[in-house]
């Protein structure tokens, strides 16, 4: 885990300018490499590196790293998981390596088997720039390529005359070189989803890089393209092919991606909170390892959001060396400010992930384990599980002439009001008929007509351009497969991922996701639903691939996000809350106060007032 950055020259040669703003941007990223740095430069290209020395300690390890003959350059964000597997294979056609890490294997990879081979071969979470110079005797050209599903972020901007890249926004804009202008539209995004969605940023014309894609930037430009697509996995009802219980090669896949991820020199634990999921790393790892498990866990005096019987039941059973830290209202008020200046990018979610990697520091960790991701792989979530009902009732809807649709959405939003229901505001929405409107109903913050209140902007500026990637594609689809697919795209790269990599980096901590190993998700992708969703067990294949290494009391509970009692704190505290909404410039101080106003009656979500908590200190 670490930071990269770098500035290519489209015209003319650098400027005594360009050297400076790289360093700025290297100093910008500290937090995320503190063990060292490394610039290269040649005529055309600027490369940076912060390092978090997790795999070869030494000055071996360092970075930006080039090959033999100096002619590829590399700058790693990252981890490759089955580094040592490639390593074996490239020494087997004559590659001499010159250090033990895992980023060496982007060089001699791509010398061996080309851009979209090498990508096609790697396991991992990356996000790195790899430069072929015109010194190979090819035209030159930099390629910056992400992980399947985003683990790792990677921003750039371009003008006619140069293109700069980060890892995280605030660097671009420490270059001095980027124009610090608001991007309106990346704001309603927010208020729409509590994230900033990909490949938008809250800077305008500076641009995320989607999960799966490299970009190439050459004498000709630049293009992006796609080489990875979890929809060419998905199974559309029963499949024939799979009678048999599945649970033996899940087990050999789950097993296989937690021996690849405890790979470290650096000391390693697991976050557990108790849930299905981190229970799942926990018994796998102990498994895996000779020596104690450090595991950690959060408690609250909240009994109703505490998980600590659980997390202490799995760590006793499992005889893991256990650090559990008790939050409260008054610690989690005093890091809030240090929670704020962690955050690039504005995210409605993210301080658990930040009290949880706070934790993990403190307890000496530099490297950990999370269990985000299986509720995306192995179906955890609710709305994915009305299969058989939703998608019936959403052909016919869908297909309904619009003042049908309206006349519906209504009827139904004033029954869910009655019910208590807090999205009932957002079902309006349904009388487009559209696949994002649906979306928004389980994934939604504010409606549309609460964001013109908040904002200001008429309704075409609110119009929902380039929000649903492939919708034409996912049209095809039954609604929960379309839902599961936008979970995957925009609620786990936007929001979960992005909280996991810019909180455990303020902490300087490497957070690995096994359950995003690519090899165990096309697996469960291409299994039939009757595997993966049953009325009495949440993510029966995951808790049958474990068997009885999982204790029956955390399997057979009802599910529990992981989320701290931030309602119960912020009623408490409503009025300091409200007065740090209000200080912000950007949203009308009469719509927020009403949103707090619906907040303290019981009206609203928790999340919502705090989303313009947020977006006022965010901007501040």
């Amino acid at each position: 885990m670490c930071g990269i950055a770098g500035i290519v020259k489209m015209e003319g040669p650098f400027a005594s300018k360009e050297v400076p703003a790289l360093q700025q941007m290297l100093c910008a990223q500290n937090h995320r490499g503190p063990d060292g740095s490394g610039i290269y430069q040649d005529t055309r290209v600027l490369l940076g590196h912060r390092r978090l020395s997790i795999l070869d300690l030494s000055e071996a390890g360092r970075q930006p790293m080039a090959n033999e003959d100096e002619t590829l350059w590399v700058s790693c964000n990252g981890e490759i998981y089955n580094f040592q597997e490639l390593r074996e294979e490239l020494a087997r056609v004559g590659h001499v390596f010159r250090s033990k890490t895992d980023t060496e294997i982007l060089l001699h990879g791509y010398e061996t088997w080309g851009l979209e081979e090498l990508l096609r071969r790697l396991r991992g979470m990356f996000a790195f720039a790899l430069y072929d110079s015109p010194s190979s005797g090819r035209p030159w050209r930099l390629i910056l390529a992400k992980d399947r599903f985003g683990m790792k972020p990677l921003y750039y901007y371009q003008d006619p005359r140069q293109f700069l890249f980060a890892s995280e926004v605030r660097a671009l804009l420490k270059s001095g070189l980027v124009p610090k202008e608001k991007n309106l539209e990346a704001w309603v995004q927010f208020l729409r989803f509590g994230s900033v969605p990909t490949p938008h940023t809250t800077v305008k014309g500076v641009r995320s890089l989607p999960a799966a894609h490299y970009m190439e930037i050459g004498p000709q430009g630049a293009r992006t393209v796609r080489y990875w697509d979890p929809l060419a996995f998905q199974v559309s009802g029963p499949d024939a092919r799979v009678d048999a219980p599945p649970y033996r090669r899940t087990r050999e896949l789950l097993e296989e991606s937690l021996r690849l991820h405890l790979i470290s020199d650096v000391p390693t634990g697991i976050f557990l909170s108790g849930g299905v999921d981190s229970s799942a790393l926990v018994a796998l790892a102990c498994r895996a390892r000779k020596e104690p498990v450090t595991t950690v866990s959060l408690s609250f005096d909240e009994s109703r959001y505490d998980e600590s019987p659980y997390s202490d039941l799995v760590a006793k059973r499992f005889g893991t060396r256990h650090r559990r830290v008790s939050i409260q209202a008054k610690g989690f008020f005093a890091d809030l400010p240090s929670f704020f200046r962690s955050m690039d990018q504005p995210s409605a979610d993210g301080i658990n992930t930040y009290m949880v990697c706070k934790a993990a520091k403190t307890a000496g960790l530099t490297v950990v384990l999370s269990g985000a991701g299986a509720d995306e792989i192995f179906l955890g979530y609710n709305h994915l599980k009305l299969h058989s009902a939703l998608n019936g009732v959403w052909q016919a809807f869908s297909k309904a002439p619009p003042a049908i649709r309206g006349m519906a959405a209504h009827a139904l939003a004033s029954t869910c009001v009655l019910s208590g229901f807090h999205g009932a505001d957002r079902l309006a929405g349904l009388k487009e008929g559209s696949l994002d409107s649906a979306y928004l109903v389980f994934r939604g913050l504010f409606s549309d007509r609460q964001i013109q209140g908040l904002t200001g902007l008429g309704e075409r500026n609110l119009a929902r351009r380039n929000m649903i990637p492939l919708e034409s594609t996912l049209s095809r689809l039954p609604l929960t497969e379309a839902l599961r697919f936008f979970d995957l795209t925009l609620y786990l790269q936007n929001q979960l991922l992005k909280d996991s990599d810019s909180m455990s980096m303020a902490h300087s901590i490497e957070m690995r996701l096994p359950f995003l190993d690519h090899h165990l998700a096309e697996w469960v992708f291409s299994l039939p639903d009757r595997w993966k969703i049953q009325k009495r067990i949440n993510k029966p294949l995951l808790v049958n691939a474990v068997g009885e290494d999982l204790p029956r009391e955390v399997w057979a509970r009802p599910k529990m996000g992981f989320t701290l009692p931030i309602g119960e704190w912020l009623r408490q505290n409503s009025g300091p809350m409200e007065s740090a909404a209000l200080s912000g410039g950007f949203l009308d101080k009469r719509a927020v106060a009403q949103v707090f106003s619906r907040f303290r009656t019981g009206d609203i979500h928790w999340s919502r007032p705090w989303a313009l908590v947020v977006a006022a200190r965010f901007e501040s």
